[in-house]
């Protein structure tokens, strides 16, 4: 079954697990990791990874805003020149989905529109693949549901939920990646315009990403 989470809710076991945060947290890791990043640890709190000062990279943002003594935010340009770093992240959304999901199979994957057709190719071997949106401050968001509708439509010949339909048909009536919910519109009036022009742009690399044993990487 392909099944989609419009929230990181009621979730279950299954073959294969997309967290998809595409504003931008998903978007940012799959960037840093394609740009040499030895690997990437998410954490749920500030605190959390200040703990790590001295010894990794300390990024992230709290309502889209880096904090001022972290070394990065959550921007995907921010992480073109980070070859050979090791990264601390926590972010709103995305890095407390990801520790949400983190025993609930061996494959998890980071879903993005940068990657994309790197990582739907990878998604054809299996059969029993959940999308999980990481939403909004507990709201879904119409960009990750674009992400999943897009892979949904890829994978259309396999058995779909009600939710997979939902948010393929969404897709197909967009065509293209296309930003203008309530984050989108948050992330603009911050002045992260390029960052919206970034994480809609298609196959920018030909890498999956995963999450395993506590540490985003390659696969």
């Amino acid at each position: 079954m392909i099944d989609v989470k419009f929230l990181p809710e009621k979730l279950r076991k299954a073959q294969v697990i997309v967290v998809i945060d595409v504003l931008r947290a998903t978007t940012t890791m799959v960037t840093a990791i394609a740009n040499g990043c030895k690997y990437i640890k998410p954490v749920e709190t500030l605190e959390k990874a200040r703990k790590f000062k001295g010894e990794f990279l300390i990024c992230g943002e709290r309502d889209g805003i880096k904090p001022r003594d972290f070394d990065c935010g959550n921007s995907p340009l921010e992480y073109t020149n980070v070859k050979g770093e090791k990264l601390i992240l926590t972010t709103t959304n995305g890095t407390k989905t990801l520790k949400k999901v983190e025993k609930l199979s061996n494959n998890i994957i980071l879903g993005a529109f940068v990657n994309f057709t790197a990582t739907l190719n990878f998604l054809q071997n299996f059969s029993d693949i959940l999308f999980v949106c990481a939403g909004n401050n507990g709201e879904i968001s119409f960009e990750d549901i674009q992400v999943a509708g897009a892979f949904v439509h890829g994978l259309s010949n396999k058995m779909l939920s009600d939710s997979a339909l939902v948010s393929m048909y969404m897709w197909e009536g967009l065509k293209k990646p296309n930003f203008f919910g309530v984050h989108a519109k948050k992330l603009k009036s911050l002045h992260f315009d390029k960052d919206l022009d970034f994480a809609k742009k298609l196959d920018l690399y030909d890498i999956v990403v995963e999450y395993k044993y506590g540490k985003v990487k390659a696969r």
